[in-house]
């Protein structure tokens, strides 16, 4: 077995997941460089451009960088937010709440992937994507640890539509959509399960596996019992130990290896580098014993947007073109 010395946060990649290899290229991609040395395709949000997926791990952390939303709070701002439809939970930074005077509330447990820890908390009104949210309450979080001013989670986002548009570079928040859909959409039922929408038409090699769309996560991980199945069916594939590091400052032992045949929005993936661990949140969802996985940014660049209507209870992805034809 291999081994990693670096570690990975749930949201950030670093040298653990890349030496994991790059993802599948595409053929005939345009890109173009952009600060920092990462590739992003040229003029991608033209109606006319093609949606080519990312090329490699960097792409997805540069697009990763752009999926966060403007809030204001307690109409200050905007200030962009991460977006997390993974946690349960929203964040508010330390030194935010410093700036604009928020008062410290009590301390209350926070759930992370790697386990709770108690944080003080804070009350704000909060302005997400047009609609007042008053009285919201928030943990507190040092910035370092949050990478972001704010951290958005499904206690304000349960009565929204949340779409990861890659192909236009941005992330949109918005009311509930009606009964129209796009003839090219493919469009999910999902279950709810403490306000998390369960994706119901994913497998391995045909194997029902539970999704979660983890919007918060650049990388995907997978519980041990999906860990156990995928050993089973390809024995000889390579894993490296690393870990998981929460934003809470906590850390799980995970390894990684490519996982085969995963279809999620009727698509199936190529051979994949997935971070297997006994995450905390998989024991809060009592998903220990059945295979799971939580599907991070990695693998929803796959396709042009992922969009999550709360109210409705259903998922939507939109394919390439190139792969629908």
């Amino acid at each position: 077995m291999g081994s990693a010395n670096q570690g990975f946060s749930r949201r950030w990649l670093t040298g653990a997941v890349l030496a994991a290899g790059a993802l599948p290229t595409a053929v005939g991609a345009q890109l173009v460089r952009h600060g920092g040395g990462s590739m992003l395709p040229a003029d991608p949000s033209s109606p006319e451009a093609d949606y080519i997926p990312p090329t490699n791990l960097a792409t997805v952390a540069d697009i990763y960088k752009r999926m966060t939303a403007a809030v204001l709070v307690n109409g200050r701002g905007p200030y962009q937010f991460v977006v997390d439809t993974g946690a349960n939970q929203s964040v508010l930074s330390t030194e935010l709440a410093a700036e604009i005077g928020l008062p410290q509330g009590p301390i209350e447990p926070l759930h992370g992937v790697a386990g709770v820890q108690m944080a003080a908390t804070t009350t704000a009104n909060l302005t997400i994507g047009g609609r007042l949210q008053l009285n919201a309450q928030l943990s507190l979080l040092a910035g370092a640890a949050i990478g972001a001013p704010g951290l958005l989670g499904l206690d304000r986002l349960e009565r929204q539509r949340v779409t990861l548009d890659f192909k236009g570079l941005r992330l949109l928040i918005e009311p509930s959509r009606g009964s129209y859909r796009d003839p090219d959409d493919r469009v999910l039922r999902a279950t709810k399960r403490d306000g998390q929408l369960t994706l119901v038409d994913a497998d391995v090699a045909g194997i029902p596996v539970t999704a979660f769309i983890d919007s918060g996560a650049q990388s995907t991980i997978g519980n041990r019992a999906l860990q156990q199945y995928a050993m089973r069916l390809y024995p000889g594939v390579p894993r490296a130990t690393t870990v998981v590091l929460s934003a809470t400052g906590q850390s799980v032992p995970a390894e990684l290896a490519e996982l085969a045949h995963l279809r999620v929005g009727g698509l199936v993936l190529p051979n994949w580098p997935v971070a297997f661990a006994d995450l905390h949140t998989f024991q809060l969802w009592h998903l220990v014993d059945k295979p799971a996985i939580l599907l991070g940014v990695d693998i929803l660049t796959r396709f042009e947007y992922v969009s999550l209507d709360f109210p409705r209870g259903e998922v939507r992805f939109k394919v390439p073109e190139r792969v629908r034809g």
